[in-house]
């Protein structure tokens, strides 16, 4: 099925591209009187035109007071013999988290050993391997998909939130993977009632159908959806090719808004936490985990 690809991938092209960001926002879904964090804008970032980081893993280490948190970003890899990986577990044996943050989806499979981990879920798996192993939490930093289509929604329109989803997380990843298959079918079957129905995204019959995609995409472009045509740079947060890289950036906004949430929580009930994400997250959050230590620093439990 390429469902199970599209939802991994899914998780490699948030986590691939790692979208994020476009402008400074207070806003936190949760919340109406959440934290005003402070981000850096996707177009900002310091990456090099191919979306590089400036270190591999890019680690983001802080302390005040009793609070100490780490956050690792990542290009990500399931290559075991990687640097990254080893790094990753000497930080974590150094730093002993008591509860670990993740991107990615709940995880709630167990590997038997180190490179299994690694193999079957890159980064996450090792640190699901690890958390395990310590026998701590490891807790999904991702925000639920139906509170993102729902904010999308809002600011701009329930089809452009629709498209959104639906190129990002069914059509690119079909191109990425080099994908065969009745498109139309697989879109009903695989994005549809495989991803959006399950995540709670209600939508009308004639919205779920592939050919409701293809009008959205002659309306949007002035032309005809052909498979081979469609572009991933229109859809990056990094990039100014149009209207969809700000709905990039405000649903990548939106995630890391979320994202901060949840490691403000984590320290406010815990001491040492540790976080690994896609590293273009960690460059658009920077300023906002000095903001949240700082904060936490200075507070008793």
């Amino acid at each position: 099925m390429i469902y199970s690809k599209t939802k991994e991938t899914m998780k490699k092209l948030l986590i691939i591209g790692c979208l994020i960001s476009f402008l400074i926002s207070c806003h936190n879904p949760n919340s109406d009187k959440a934290e005003c964090y402070k981000l850096i804008s996707y177009l900002d970032i310091n990456i090099d035109s191919t979306g590089r980081l400036p270190q591999t893993p890019y680690i983001v280490d802080l302390e005040k007071g009793n609070k100490h948190l780490i956050v690792i970003g990542t290009l990500h890899s399931r290559d075991t013999c990687d640097q990254m990986f080893t790094d990753i577990e000497k930080i974590f044996a150094n730093m002993e988290p008591e509860v670990a943050i993740n991107e990615g989806g709940e995880v709630s499979k167990t590997y038997s050993d180190r490179n299994s981990a690694i193999k079957n879920n890159g980064e996450i798996g090792l640190l699901k391997f690890l958390c395990d192993k310590q026998q701590i939490k490891m807790i999904n930093g991702d925000m639920p998909d139906d509170a993102e289509f729902e904010e999308l929604a809002k600011n701009y329109s329930k089809d452009e939130a629709l498209f959104f989803f639906a190129s990002e997380r069914f059509i690119l990843p079909f191109t990425y993977w080099g994908e065969s298959g009745n498109l139309d079918s697989l879109y009903k079957s695989d994005f549809i009632e495989g991803y959006l129905e399950p995540c709670g995204i209600e939508l009308t019959t004639e919205e779920k159908e592939f050919s409701y995609y293809q009008y959205l995409y002659k309306k949007y472009y002035k032309k005809d959806f052909n498979i081979d045509s469609i572009c991933s740079d229109n859809f990056s947060p990094i990039r100014n090719n149009g209207h969809f890289c700000e709905v990039a950036r405000k649903s990548k906004e939106l995630r890391d808004q979320y994202l901060l949430h949840q490691i403000e929580e984590q320290l406010t009930n815990h001491d040492k936490v540790l976080v690994i994400f896609g590293g273009w997250h960690v460059l658009a959050i920077e300023p906002a985990l000095t903001q949240i230590i700082n904060k936490k620093g200075i507070q008793k439990k």
